[in-house]
């Protein structure tokens, strides 16, 4: 009876990964889709949003799934000894649940965060505001341009279409021009920019 109870306890544990780990890649398709097609473009730097969008959810959702997890986590430690199994048993679940975390409480905060501030932008004036540009990059395809705002450093994902013609220039010889309207906190919603030239003081690229 016994052992056929221990088959059946491990056959249960076993369909309950595999839903586990749909359920993790499902939210890891959902976070890429969510960066690339549906994230708006933000500039700005407050110690509010890494507390209370980034940290907070986090390891919140870090304790709720740790008890969530708790019989079986036990489980696996009891049934199992040793300094280095238990330290590797720490190290992979403990990331396994951080990640599970970041990308279900993590993602939710931010996402709600988005909309709000999208709501707020919404309600103020247009600024135009000129940032000094720090440095061209492209690194297998993903094509960035680094910036200063407000003394911070910042940037903005761009196509290779947009950059190339820039990659052997000077970043001194140009700023960045960038129409956005101010959200929560320190951050804008980005509009548009231009990359522009201080010589000619015309515009080089547009987006």
């Amino acid at each position: 009876m016994k052992v056929s109870q221990k088959r059946l306890t491990k056959t249960k544990e076993k369909k309950l990964d595999k839903f586990h780990y749909r359920i993790l890649i499902g939210l890891m398709i959902f976070g890429t889709v969510y960066y690339f097609f549906l994230e708006p473009t933000t500039i700005g730097h407050d110690i509010r949003y890494t507390i209370y969008i980034v940290l907070l959810p986090t390891l919140l959702g870090l304790l709720i799934l740790t008890v969530y997890r708790r019989k079986f986590l036990i489980n696996k430690f009891s049934t199992n000894k040793g300094f280095r199994i238990w330290m590797f048993m720490i190290f992979f679940y403990g990331l396994q649940v951080l990640l599970f975390s970041y990308l279900s409480f993590g993602q939710i905060a931010k996402i709600s965060w988005d909309i709000l501030n999208e709501r707020t932008a919404k309600q103020q004036a247009e600024e135009i505001i000129d940032c000094k540009i720090t440095k061209f990059r492209t690194m297998k395809h993903i094509d960035k341009i680094d910036f200063l705002f407000k003394d911070r450093h910042n940037k903005l994902d761009v196509s290779h279409k947009t950059l190339k013609d820039f990659l052997d220039k000077n970043p001194n010889d140009y700023y960045l021009e960038i129409k956005a309207r101010k959200g929560l906190w320190n951050y804008y919603l980005v509009k548009s920019w231009d990359i522009k030239s201080k010589k000619s003081n015309t515009t080089d690229n547009y987006r």
